[in-house]
């Protein structure tokens, strides 16, 4: 098992780490397939949890969702009629308009559902679903499109003039991708004493502890990169180390109500998509924040 998750890391990593650096359109595209990808295992796991989403819509609705965050996280390269629209609907903003609508449709076809206590779980459940993916998923994108004040996600930042979105993008990997081997590896060879059972059994103290001191190492490379102050990986890699295990939890809670191990099996030794990126979908929007109120960076 571990010598297949290193071979497959081996392979996608450098080309995810491409992707970073090279910034849009490839970035984007990248979000939109994996989405659509977590999206057909979401349905698949709510499924088996007895929520009975309405597939299509649920995978329609939230891509729907996804390429709203995508577009308005885009925003300043769009024209023509896209700008017009984003105009219109400012506010209450594309995603939110995007969002209420898929609700709306959803609690349509739980009207449908012949016990209204199965309709109601349907409807929340799948608006949960769809919320999920399609909220978070974005924000990976929107934390490439930081920049410090008065300036743009292209301007040099750091002592190898490294893009600043790219370099912000880069540090989200390294905090994520370090607190998941930390974690993984500590938990491995030391781990004893058991985090949280009842949601996962994998999950130690010890493997936390790693987890967030590598974390932390990743955050301060990245911390480098960008040019910013030495004490702030000493805040980035355990908030956002702990918002990636959080999102780790909160997958894995899902599994555990759908029986089953995994989310899909599209990635050798790493499971599907959804394993993949369930750490990301926390710590992308926690990196945002704290890139916007702390750091003094703007999107």
């Amino acid at each position: 098992m571990l010598r297949t998750r290193l071979l497959t890391a081996a392979v996608l990593a450098p080309i995810i780490l491409a992707i970073v650096l090279l910034g849009e359109p490839w970035l984007s595209l990248l979000i939109g397939v994996a989405a659509f990808l977590a999206f057909v295992e979401l349905v698949g796991l709510l499924d088996a949890a007895g929520y009975q989403p309405p597939q299509v819509l649920t995978i329609v609705g939230g891509m729907a969702l996804v390429g709203a965050g995508l577009v308005s996280t885009n925003e300043a390269s769009m024209g023509g009629v896209v700008a017009h629209l984003l105009s219109a609907l400012d506010p209450p903003g594309l995603v939110a308009a995007t969002f209420v609508g898929v609700v709306l449709l959803i609690s349509l076809v739980a009207f449908t559902r012949g016990d209204p206590a199965t309709g109601f779980v349907t409807w929340a459940m799948t608006s949960f679903g769809v919320a999920y993916v399609g909220l978070l998923l974005p924000t990976i994108v929107l934390v490439t499109h930081l920049g410090p004040p008065g300036t743009t996600s292209t301007s040099p930042v750091g002592p190898f003039g490294l893009a600043s979105g790219a370099a912000w993008g880069l540090m989200l990997i390294l905090v994520v991708w370090g607190y998941d081997t930390g974690a993984y590896l500590t938990g491995r060879w030391l781990g004893r004493r058991r985090m949280l059972d009842h949601i996962s059994p994998s999950k130690t103290m010890e493997g936390l502890a790693g987890g967030l001191i590598v974390a932390t190492l990743g955050a301060g490379i990245g911390a480098f990169v960008l040019g910013l102050d030495p004490w702030h990986p000493l805040l980035i890699g355990p908030v956002v180390g702990l918002a990636a295990q959080a999102g780790d939890l909160a997958e894995s809670m899902l599994k555990r109500a759908a029986g089953r191990k995994e989310s899909g099996f599209l990635v050798p030794g790493h499971g599907g998509i959804l394993d993949r990126v369930d750490s990301f979908l926390f710590a992308a929007p926690v990196l945002a924040g704290y890139a916007l109120l702390v750091a003094g960076r703007v999107a």
